[in-house]
């Protein structure tokens, strides 16, 4: 039997060419936050989200991924960032080469600034925890049940269980486990150590390594059989062992796809189309079918000809069509409508959900005061993570209460990730809201600027521009505003909807508060503390200012001396005292940046509890719905209001007309009125008004019927109208027609004046009664003592002061 140091050789070199493959081209030396999430894979709660981990500590990250899939049905997924804005996705066997490379720096370099911690890390007790974490996921790994029918597990784990443990190790964790690891996993069973076992995981570990290595390896001198073992590999790992569970953390479709490039410039069957495709017009078409008809055979080739032999000609009939299939007519040339509306609309793409670590990290990323506070959480979280690698070790309750602590302040680190990622969400938000509205400032602009240009270009000597020069000019540029404002609404939605989806999966209880309730109000203010940040810039203010004048008196002092009374200064004190101000003037900047974009926020809060009406809400209606809306428009008129409320309108308008034009009528007779306790009364103002009213009816029914009906054939007009015909026009005497006419004018003018008179009289008795009637004497009343005093000082009750 080799010796140790043998065996691990080339494992060693092994997972150095996976870790040189997979990491190409990327910056291992600055910091990175990295995101932890998890999602169940059982029948019940399948999809369903579950923990997660935001932090920039590698190796708190794997000592998550390892527990959260040890014994539990979840898939572990890693993405990673260095600015908070930019995020990629991060395979497991990367987090764990960068959790080797944590354990062997004594200081963690953090990811934010503050606080500035440099305190050394215990590195043996780090190491020791994850090992005995990577023991306890191979032994999840090994203790399988039987069949999916079964949950019976085997004491001892059988052949194909080292072999599966080991190819799945080295398919999600790259590698092969370090000794230790294996070491403390043997030692559960009740058997001696399995030095099969052992050798089995190693080996199918080692196989899987070379078969990814091989597949990043450059392409000379392949070898068709080496080839075709690695990726028949990779493809049963891949769908027998890794998926579900194990997908989302792993990276073997890079690996299988590059292996499957190699094998179809080699395949008999593919080798002549994959390279005379490249010269083809449909050359991504020609290349995908390669590869499904690979993805075929090549599990069961070159076994089962005859099922090889109709995929091979379902293959070749499918590359004959693509060969003799013509490319499609590129269309018409693009106008100039078009293009403005395409150069608009570019820099927009459909919305996609943003991910509440990702909308932490960009608030984060904008807002000094959360870059400080994730700081300090992330500090206090590697602390609890070396806590727990140093009670790991004495075991018992030590154990027990380091990880109760680090379960509270992961719990006190989510609230704070949750609220910074209701304000990243706000923020993005109010970001897409900004360039929906530049973009619809550009595609505005150039339409106008294209119209402007067809106006320009008219001859004005030739002929005057008119209406129908414009309706030309414009008619192909009003459907591409339309399709932009059309497109414009619908991201405009969009966003809005993803926003809303995730604020109250962060806050569910958003969904039943109403927008103008006081608890949404109270909401508000938790996402958006503009008052308490108004108290922390006055308090900031004051303490600055405390400072600065600490500040001089301390450089007073080392020039002057100390006055009487006082101690020495020290350059020690001022560089304190000076070190002390740049904090505050920098957490007073930050405050001042985070008032700005809390009114920003709340600003974003407010569109999307109540969003306003869309400027184009109808373009996105059916067409139907569009035309009825315009005829209801046209019915209403300019004011926007509906049928039946314009004539209530008009018919209360009429209404405050007739009462206010009552008491100017010419038969109007004003109410009696009686005195009462010095308040006038009038009576019967109501019978009035409606005996007004119906006589006026009655008279506007007369004149139309006699408008209608005419005057009748025996009535002495008609005689004066017949015989008025009768009479040759030379006889009329006009000056008998004048004088008759103002005959009849003065009448009417007598009897007017007459009407008017009467109405004086009335008036003036009226006003005579009235005055008669308040002087009359009343009886004298019988009031005592305490009612004169209540009168007298018109206390409410009657009662008088002192009773």
């Amino acid at each position: 039997m080799p010796d140790t140091e043998d065996q691990n050789a080339p494992t060693a070199s092994g997972t150095a060419r996976q870790a040189d493959a997979f990491a190409a081209g990327t910056d291992r030396t600055s910091p990175r936050l990295y995101s932890m999430t998890t999602r169940y894979t059982d029948q019940f709660l399948a999809g369903e989200e579950g923990p997660d981990l935001l932090c920039d500590d590698p190796i708190a990250a794997l000592h998550f991924a390892l527990t959260a899939s040890t014994n539990s049905p979840l898939a572990v997924s890693c993405s990673t960032t260095t600015d908070g804005r930019t995020w990629t996705r991060l395979p497991l066997h990367d987090l764990h080469a960068d959790a080797d490379r944590a354990l062997q720096q004594t200081v963690k370099p953090p990811m934010y600034p503050y606080p500035d911690s440099s305190s050394p890390r215990p590195l043996d007790a780090l190491r020791q925890l994850v090992e005995h974490a990577q023991a306890d996921w191979l032994d999840a790994a090994l203790r399988r049940p039987v069949d999916e029918a079964s949950t019976w597990i085997p004491d001892e784990p059988a052949d194909n269980d080292w072999i599966r443990a080991g190819q799945l190790w080295a398919a999600v964790w790259g590698g092969a486990p370090a000794e230790p690891v294996l070491e403390q996993l043997t030692a559960r069973f009740p058997n001696p150590p399995y030095t099969q076992g052992k050798e089995l995981l190693r080996d199918q570990a080692s196989a899987v390594v070379e078969a990814i290595g091989l597949a990043h390896a450059p392409a000379v001198g392949d070898d068709f059989v080496q080839l075709h073992t690695a990726w028949l590999l990779l493809h049963e790992l891949d769908t027998m062992t890794v998926a579900p569970q194990y997908e989302p953390g792993t990276d073997l479709g890079t690996p299988r796809r590059l292996l499957l490039e190699r094998i179809a410039a080699r395949h008999p069957d593919t080798a002549v189309t994959s390279a005379a495709a490249r010269d083809q017009p449909n050359a991504p078409a020609l290349q995908a079918a390669a590869h499904a008809y690979l993805d075929r055979i090549l599990p069961l080739w070159p076994h089962f000809p005859a099922w090889t032999e109709q995929a091979r000609s379902d293959y070749t009939q499918e590359v004959d069509d693509l060969r003799s299939s013509e490319p499609r007519p590129s269309g018409p040339p693009e106008t100039e409508a078009q293009a403005a509306l395409r150069t608009a609309l570019a820099p927009l793409a459909e919305p996609a959900a943003l991910p509440h670590h990702a909308a932490a990290a960009l608030w984060r990323s904008h807002s000094g005061r959360a870059t400080e506070q994730a700081g300090w959480d992330m500090a206090t979280l590697s602390a609890r993570i070396n806590d727990l690698a140093l009670a790991h070790a004495e075991g018992g309750d030590a154990r027990t209460q380091a990880e109760q602590n680090l379960t509270a302040v992961s719990k006190f680190h989510h609230e704070h990730v949750h609220t910074h990622a209701a304000r990243g969400h706000l923020r993005s938000l109010a970001t897409s809201l900004d360039s929906l509205d530049k973009a619809y400032r550009t595609l505005t602009d150039g339409i106008w600027s294209i119209a402007q240009d067809r106006r320009d270009q008219h001859d004005s000597a030739e002929r005057p521009w008119n209406g129908y020069d414009e309706q030309q000019a414009t008619a192909d540029l009003k459907p591409a505003v339309q399709t932009g404002e059309t497109r414009l609404e619908h991201l405009r939605q969009r966003h809005f909807e993803l926003t809303q989806h995730a604020l109250t999966d962060l806050l569910p209880q958003l969904r039943d508060l109403p927008p103008t309730s006081h608890r949404a109000y109270t909401m508000r203010n938790h996402i958006a503390p503009l008052d308490l940040l108004r108290r922390d810039l006055n308090e900031l203010a004051r303490l600055a200012d405390a400072c600065r004048r600490d500040c001089d008196e301390i450089r007073t002092r080392l020039d002057k001396g100390p006055g009487f009374g006082k101690a020495f200064a020290t350059d020690h004190d001022l560089a304190v005292a000076e070190l002390r101000l740049q904090t505050l003037q920098r957490r007073y900047a930050d405050t001042q940046n985070e008032f700005a974009l809390s009114v920003t926020v709340g600003r974003t809060f407010d569109r999307l509890r109540t969003p306003p009406p869309s400027e184009h809400a109808d373009a996105t209606k059916p067409a139907g719905a569009m035309e009825s809306g315009l005829h209801r428009s046209r019915r209403a008129g300019a004011t926007g209001h509906s049928q039946a409320a314009m004539t209530a309108l008009r018919a209360a308008a009429n209404q405050d007309f007739d009462r206010w034009a009552q008491p100017f009528a010419p038969a109007y007779v004003p109410p009696p009125t009686e005195q009462r306790d010095g308040r006038v009364a009038r009576q019967g103002a109501a019978e009035s008004k409606s005996s007004d009213v119906e006589r006026k009816g009655n008279l506007i029914d007369q004149l139309n019927q006699r408008v209608a009906a005419g005057p009748a054939p025996d009535s002495a007009e008609y005689s004066d109208l017949a015989e008025l015909d009768a009479v040759p026009p030379a006889d009329i005497d006009f000056d008998q027609l004048a004088a008759e006419a103002k005959d009849r004018i003065a009448a009417a003018a007598d009897a007017a004046e007459q009407r008017a008179a009467e109405l004086r009289d009335r008036l003036h008795e009226g006003a005579q009664d009235r005055a008669a009637a308040s002087h009359q004497p009343h009886a004298p009343h019988q009031h005592d003592q305490a009612q004169s005093a209540a009168h007298q000082h018109n206390i409410p009750g009657g009662r008088a002061p002192g009773q």
